[in-house]
């Protein structure tokens, strides 16, 4: 178990009630009314219940045994007939509305849970105790919210009825109330060690089932279908599967013994010993030997204390929820509450209108957690037009520098200029709509072709945007194929019409977004774009990036040295620095780790004399 859990475990109490009421204030500022209905419902349906099983009840019985006028014993029963009824219909009609209402509460929750995830730092997601925590939080949100909302209301409820059965017990006998009184306390103590024990199974169980709904979830997925039917990858993966099973059955032998013997003992001391032994000996005792209670004070006296005791364990239950709440709380706080640093930077400084230089000093980057920098000491400068190839092994740090330029993160040290001024200057979504990118992981969505086209909502002035866009992609060929043409859905995620696209279609759709971006483009990255693209593809793919973007600079990282001979400047990273650096003929010349790299590629390129 991680030391962040073994830290939220140890939880002052203070602060776990100030995270419940943290949730109950969100619950309140997406929809008071949600929350009013719910409190009615859950109050008014307690203490009527409580009457009617009480005061009521006693009425029917002293009545009966009173030989009161059938009349008058008929008038009673309506009476209290329709006061329940009536009880019970505010009580469905607010159900009702409250069920709509809760369709929309979770979907306002929902969107502003996605809201703040598009706006979390890159950062967050390399981060394991981070994004552990995140995952959680959303992955729980909606259940906890319900939890803190019904435990709070719960706690009323209850309490409203125990008043209710305490004020009729005492103008009684206030002694019967000790017995469900007792049952409380044993209840709580069990109770709240129940679900610390539950609570850390669950979380435990969590982490454990990362590892075996990934080794099942790979089965079902068409894009492993072929490596796994041709190879014995699924060996490996089973062996996952079924070491996530056994650490959970250990979990669960673990957690599962320790929960039943405190169940039992609840059992036994509340419910068997108190509520069915205890109470009516003593009731009996009253009636027969004592006769100090009267038949309908014996039957009304019993459901009232088992509507205490009842109670009493459903506040018990809100206190284990509360406590519970308040523990999974403490994350979503903590998603709630995080500042993001980088996505909704407004900076102080206007992004240029004209394109400028990128200029980056002493650039060092290192990940939490790692032991050595990522990149260290990069200095290089780009200027506008000018065409840069970022060539390496992988792990070199070419990923990393781009994530840098593109403000994805804050270096460790050093700085990015951009004209004049440090890119962290900059409104953070304008500096990043100067810069066009197609990475060798992009995604296709389940949208239609144009909005995987634009990366954002189509409107109908976007139509030649996205054709021309298409039109240089190479795409067009197969545009023409499809019956809906760019409003085609992509994937069949949630239409069996969708259109399923090979990796070359894919990887020029994925091109088309940097060419329905060239408006007043400053730079243009492009890693590894024609990996599933044949040479003629390729070919046409550069021409056509050139062409459109020979304002602006071009950054090419790439495996494939054919696509680097025209670079202006070539730099060769090794273990987060530049080695090497110059044109192509330079580096040839120099015989170093870029000639040797290149001589082994050579062999698959029909190059031009040199």
């Amino acid at each position: 178990m991680s030391k962040s859990i073994k830290k939220e475990e140890k939880l002052p109490l203070r602060q776990i009630i100030n995270n419940t009421f943290f949730m109950i204030r969100y619950a309140v500022r997406l929809d008071r009314f949600f929350m009013l209905c719910y409190f009615l419902i859950v109050c008014v349906g307690f203490v009527m219940n409580t009457l009617f099983d009480t005061v009521i009840l006693k009425g029917i019985i002293d009545r009966l045994y009173n030989n009161t006028p059938i009349k008058d014993l008929i008038i009673y029963i309506i009476i209290g007939t329709m006061l329940a009824t009536l009880a019970e219909l505010l009580t469905q009609c607010l159900t009702h509305v409250n069920n709509i209402r809760l369709i929309d509460f979770t979907g306002r929750v929902q969107q502003e849970l996605l809201e703040k995830t598009s706006k979390i730092d890159l950062i967050c997601y390399d981060h394991k105790e981070y994004f552990d925590d995140f995952v959680i939080a959303t992955s729980q949100c909606e259940q906890m919210l319900q939890q803190a909302i019904g435990c709070v209301t719960y706690l009323i409820g209850n309490a409203l009825s125990i008043v209710t059965a305490s004020v009729f017990i005492s103008t009684i006998n206030p002694m019967v109330a000790i017995f469900p009184v007792l049952g409380f306390i044993v209840n709580i103590i069990t109770r709240f060690t129940i679900t610390k024990l539950e609570y850390e199974f669950e979380i435990q169980q969590k982490k454990i089932r990362r590892k075996s709904d990934y080794s099942r979830r790979v089965f079902y997925q068409p894009e492993y279908a072929k490596e796994i039917k041709l190879t014995d990858i699924y060996i490996p993966l089973h062996k996952q599967f079924e070491d996530a099973i056994k650490e959970e059955q250990a979990a669960a032998r673990k957690y599962g013994i320790k929960i039943a013997i405190f169940s039992l003992i609840n059992w036994i001391v509340v419910f068997t010993f108190l509520s069915y032994f205890c109470l009516p000996m003593y009731l009996g005792y009253l009636a027969l030997v004592k006769l100090s209670i009267a038949l309908g004070d014996v039957a009304s006296l019993n459901n009232a204390a088992n509507t205490i005791r009842n109670h009493l364990d459903g506040t018990n239950y809100a206190l284990v929820y509360f406590q519970r709440v308040g523990l999974y709380a403490d994350r979503f706080r903590k998603f709630v509450d995080y500042k993001v640093n980088i996505e909704e930077a407004q900076g102080t400084a206007d992004i240029p209108g004209t394109l400028q230089p990128l200029e980056i000093n002493h650039l060092t980057y290192r990940y939490d957690g790692s032991d050595h920098d990522s990149l260290h000491d990069i200095s290089l400068s780009i200027k506008p037009g000018e065409k840069i190839a970022i060539v390496g092994e992988n792990g070199a740090g070419k990923t990393t520098f781009v994530k840098l330029l593109m403000h994805l993160y804050n270096p460790t040290s050093g700085e990015i200029l951009y004209g004049r001024h440090n890119i962290n200057d900059f409104n953070t979504a304008q500096y990043r709509d100067k810069i066009g990118a197609v990475f060798q992981d992009y995604q296709i969505y389940a949208a239609t072709l144009a909005e995987n086209v634009l990366m954002r909502e189509y409107k109908k002035e976007d139509e030649e945007t996205v054709l021309k866009a298409l039109e240089l992609a190479d795409f067009s060929s197969k545009l023409k194929k499809l019956d809906h043409g760019i409003h085609t859905e992509l994937t069949r995620e949630f239409s069996e019409n969708g259109s399923l696209l090979s990796g070359g279609e894919s990887q020029k759709v994925a091109i088309a977004r940097l060419f329905a971006k060239t408006t007043n483009l400053s730079l243009a990255i492009l890693d590894e774009p024609s990996s599933a693209l044949d040479p003629i593809a390729e070919y046409t793919l550069n021409t056509n990036i050139m062409e459109l973007c020979k304002h602006s600079s071009i950054i090419f990282i790439s495996h494939r040295l054919s696509t680097t001979r025209d670079a202006d400047r070539i730099y060769m990273f090794e273990h987060g620095q530049i080695i090497e650096q110059g044109t192509h003929a330079e580096l040839m010349a120099l015989n170093g780790q870029y000639a040797k790299m290149f001589e082994k590629q050579a062999k698959n390129y029909k190059l031009k004399s040199m």
